[in-house]
């Protein structure tokens, strides 16, 4: 898919991860919508990269609701990128039930409802991609991180779904599964003891590499990935083989219904 002339829809966009997507995405020619909570941050993320900013509550399943069609005022959305995050590291039970709420409406309910509201209209228009960013985590946990990675591990397995359905249709998607990444997501992560301890032996084991992803770096390769439609991103390269294990039983599902009429009419 041709970058140049696009619009994208960015979430979790005022910061880290999300705000070098938007800044990648512009500099290759693409209208961005920067979405995340009303904040100068927002604002200031909107300017620097020369996008909009529509600010959103991703918690509020109402304002998730109504999010796509206020943004599509000001003009179609070809790309789709379900970026924004919490993480609330610690023990599970020590988690608030408004906590988990929160985590599991903006990490997996919200982008699944921005994929149900955007997906017709992508498909009627004849283009579109959307981009599902979750984590290393959704193939393997440790204690801290059990409510983040569940989300994750249900985001991971959403797109695995939506592409089987959208097979042979004009829209195409990509999971980002990605390891550390120097934001302030890694940094809370880090700062809760038996994490960063299981982090720490599984480098010492050299199944994490040393250092933390760059996220211009990052960036970058979503958006080599949509414009050549690759299906995934993985990062570090060195975590591939271990994605594989997980996503065998849903690839082995897709090369079983090639070919077969999945239409519902």
């Amino acid at each position: 898919m041709k970058l140049n002339n696009t619009r994208a829809l960015v979430t979790g966009a005022s910061r880290g991860l999300g705000k070098s997507i938007a800044a990648e995405l512009a500099k290759r020619g693409v209208d961005v919508a920067l979405v995340a909570r009303k904040s100068d941050k927002l604002d200031a993320a909107a300017k620097e990269v020369g996008g909009k900013a529509y600010p959103c509550d991703l918690t509020d399943p109402a304002a998730v609701a109504t999010l796509l069609a206020t943004v599509e005022k000001d003009g179609p959305i070809d790309i789709l990128i379900n970026n924004a995050g919490l993480d609330n590291v610690g023990l599970f039970p020590d988690a608030t039930a408004d906590e988990v709420r929160d985590l599991i409406q903006v990490n997996l309910l919200s982008p699944m409802e921005l994929c149900r509201q955007a997906i017709p209209e992508m498909v009627a228009r004849g283009r579109g991609h959307i981009v599902n960013v979750s984590s290393m985590a959704a193939v393997s946990t440790s204690p801290g991180v059990t409510l983040y990675a569940t989300s994750k591990a249900g985001l991971s397995h959403f797109t695995a779904g939506i592409r089987m359905e959208l097979a042979n249709k004009p829209v195409g998607t990509t999971l980002v599964q990605i390891g550390n990444v120097k934001t302030d997501m890694i940094d809370n992560i880090n700062g809760f003891a038996p994490a960063q301890r299981a982090v720490e032996r599984a480098a010492k084991l050299h199944l994490l590499p040393k250092e933390d992803l760059e996220p211009d770096f990052v960036a970058s390769a979503i958006a080599d990935a949509i414009i050549k439609g690759k299906e995934r991103v993985t990062l570090p390269k060195s975590l591939v083989a271990t994605t594989l294990f997980v996503e065998a039983p849903r690839k082995m599902s897709e090369v079983m219904l090639r070919g077969l009429d999945l239409d519902t009419k």
